[in-house]
């Protein structure tokens, strides 16, 4: 007889010793529902390895499907600066320091920005902080922060000549990441012979769903 799982639960005769004989359909029956569930859940159902560089090993079935629900295991990355300067009219790619592992737990970072790690739609953030403590040197630059994936700009922001120099710059992009391009931020204003300060510099990057 076939298994009646998992599109059912399968009910069984309570038997007893000594007043009944044992079928070789009794134990067919269990071995049936045992292989198929098995199947359904497949070899180490406890593992995770789909959207990770690592085996990651649940507990159980349970814990792991928790950990999915809370987000557990997807591809994510945020990077922080405190300060640094570019040159004027020449793009600078602003170079990270290595995050905690809170921050990366998937190990994105490359040495110097973020790598993605699996194909598929991913979610990207950049942010600046324009700083003129010292004086007039970021009034009248046209500033622009740019997000670049394999070496390639795919979005850019400038940020017209205003009065104050202490500016805010945020720039977000949504998009298709193939495995093993790198994610940057870099900054570019067009001050020849000038160096701005930057401080407060972040960026983070996180895998919305594969294909």
């Amino acid at each position: 007889m076939a298994a009646v799982y998992p599109h059912q639960y399968k009910s069984f005769t309570v038997h007893k010793n000594l007043v009944e004989d044992i079928d070789a359909s009794h134990v067919n029956n269990l071995q049936d529902e045992v292989v198929a569930i098995q199947q359904t859940l497949g070899i180490n159902p406890h593992q995770d390895t789909a959207l990770k560089m690592k085996t990651n090993t649940w507990a159980s079935v349970a814990t792991r499907l928790d950990a999915v629900q809370r987000g557990k295991g997807i591809p994510a990355c945020y990077l922080s600066k405190s300060a640094d300067t570019v040159k004027g009219d020449a793009t600078k790619v602003i170079t990270f320091a290595r995050p905690s592992a809170a921050a990366d737990p998937e190990g994105l970072f490359n040495g110097h920005s973020i790598t993605a790690n699996r194909s598929g739609w991913w979610i990207v953030f950049g942010r600046v902080l324009w700083y003129n403590a010292k004086g007039s040197l970021a009034t009248g630059a046209d500033r622009q922060i740019n997000i670049a994936v394999g070496g390639s700009t795919i979005m850019s922001q400038d940020l017209p000549p205003i009065s104050d120099g202490n500016s805010h710059m945020h720039i977000g992009w949504q998009g298709w990441v193939t495995a093993g391009k790198a994610i940057d931020l870099s900054v570019y204003h067009p001050l020849t012979g000038k160096t701005l300060s930057l401080q407060s510099l972040q960026l983070s990057a996180a895998m919305l769903r594969e294909a």
